[in-house]
């Protein structure tokens, strides 16, 4: 059987053994989007999984969650949207790109990353994390074996080879410089790296 994040049990926490420091990206992200809420304004995460991100957030904002996925909660405020294709977002203080474009179609990204700006108000703030390439070959072979290591202590090797197999096929990550130059394009130009473990890195871009 492929892998399929809709067949993972315990999403939110193979997510947490997947990616080292975790819980240190999610706690600065819920920290700094403190900063940039505003009332009766709108919040959206974009891949939003479970939900888990905006069911934390306690703000007098409107809240959309939007996913293909079938761990998409049945609530109000979360809706099944293919984010490769045109969708709603306006008003926007906050949006989070959490580990979601790298499963776009490289072909749809701009459109994404541009609904996104378009969609947001002055002064708000987009927090997106993807993995990335390195542009130095050497550092990517480092990053990409230091990772393995760290995925060793919960995942077994075979687990490890399959999923990696498995997500050539879903998985198509831009490099740092490919990023950075979409983010500019669209029309951030205030951009900062917030986070950064191995080959996964958090990024503010603000409006």
């Amino acid at each position: 059987m492929k892998f399929d994040f809709n067949t993972i049990q315990n999403f939110d926490d193979h997510i947490n053994k997947s990616i080292p420091n975790y819980d240190i990206l999610w706690n600065s992200i819920s920290s700094m989007s403190e900063y940039f809420f505003v009332d009766n304004t709108n919040v959206y995460d974009l891949g939003c999984s479970t939900g888990k991100l905006l069911k934390s957030l306690d703000i007098k904002c409107y809240k959309y969650g939007y996913d293909v996925a079938t761990l998409l909660p049945q609530e109000e405020g979360f809706s099944y949207v293919d984010l490769n294709e045109p969708f709603p977002l306006m008003n926007a203080c906050v949006v989070y790109s959490i580990f979601t474009m790298q499963f776009l179609k490289p072909s749809s990204r701009h459109n994404y990353l541009k609904t996104i700006y378009d969609g947001m108000n002055e002064g708000g703030a987009l927090f997106i994390c993807e993995k990335l390439y390195q542009d130095n070959g050497k550092m990517q072979e480092i990053f990409s074996f230091s990772h393995y290591d760290y995925k060793l202590n919960n995942f077994s090797t075979d687990e490890i080879f399959k999923k990696e197999r498995d997500l050539r096929y879903i998985m198509k990550p831009n490099s740092e410089r490919e990023l950075d130059i979409m983010l500019q394009d669209v029309g951030f130009h205030n951009v900062t790296t917030f986070w950064q473990m191995f080959n996964f890195k958090g990024i503010i871009a603000i409006k």
